[in-house]
């Protein structure tokens, strides 16, 4: 008695098993967070009636420092083209999220802010993102450090928090300092991310 196979299908389950192999454990795990991540900014975005890359640039612009929040930082971050970026940026200063500013410092760069409507409709949006999963700051240093070991190894821009820099420097409980400009900071700052992050190095004894 002759056996007949589904070459079609046999075909799709060899694909399937090829791509599986060629992926690590580490990497189905992490892949799978990213998208039930991504899955859910587009939810939280439709339903404010945004697209993902406006939540992208209202994330980032709540957590960027007063030296990252431009155009040119945003798209450094993004990984996209200022083009992209300066289109994205039209709509949502158009339609009231984000106002542009004169640096102070430097009038020929323009600074980005969060408007009232950006941060309240950036506060609905974050509350369909990440449910309160009780992580621990041992969560908070695996993802850290994950993130050292990539930006290191594929020599990408810090954007780090202030406060793992090498140049944060604490004056006391509540006063900080940014060694590379030496200028003070709040310890809210510290929180911040900043274009100019690099991990500050523990040398193991």
């Amino acid at each position: 008695m002759g056996i007949l196979i589904d070459s079609r299908g046999l075909s799709m389950r060899f694909s399937i098993y090829t791509i599986v192999l060629m992926m690590n454990d580490f990497e189905i795990w992490f892949e799978r967070l990213s998208s039930l991540y991504r899955s859910q900014m587009r939810q939280a975005a439709s339903a404010a009636g945004l697209q993902v890359v406006h939540l992208e640039i209202l994330q980032y612009l709540s957590i960027g420092n007063r030296y990252s929040n431009t155009a040119q930082a945003l798209s450094e971050y993004l990984g996209q083209t200022k083009g992209s970026i300066s289109q994205s940026l039209k709509i949502l200063d158009k339609d009231g999220y984000v106002a542009r500013k004169p640096c102070l410092k430097d009038k020929r760069i323009t600074r980005l802010f969060l408007t009232k409507r950006g941060r309240v409709s950036l506060e609905k949006m974050s509350s369909l993102l990440m449910p309160n999963l009780g992580e621990t700051e041992k969560d908070v240093d695996a993802i850290r450090l994950l993130l050292q070991k990539w930006q290191a190894n594929n020599n990408h821009k810090g954007f780090g928090q202030c406060l793992s820099c090498r140049y944060n420097r604490q004056l006391s409980d509540a006063k900080f300092q940014c060694g590379l400009t030496g200028e003070s900071l709040s310890k809210s700052e510290t929180r911040q991310i900043c274009r100019e992050h690099e991990f500050l190095i523990v040398k193991q004894t």
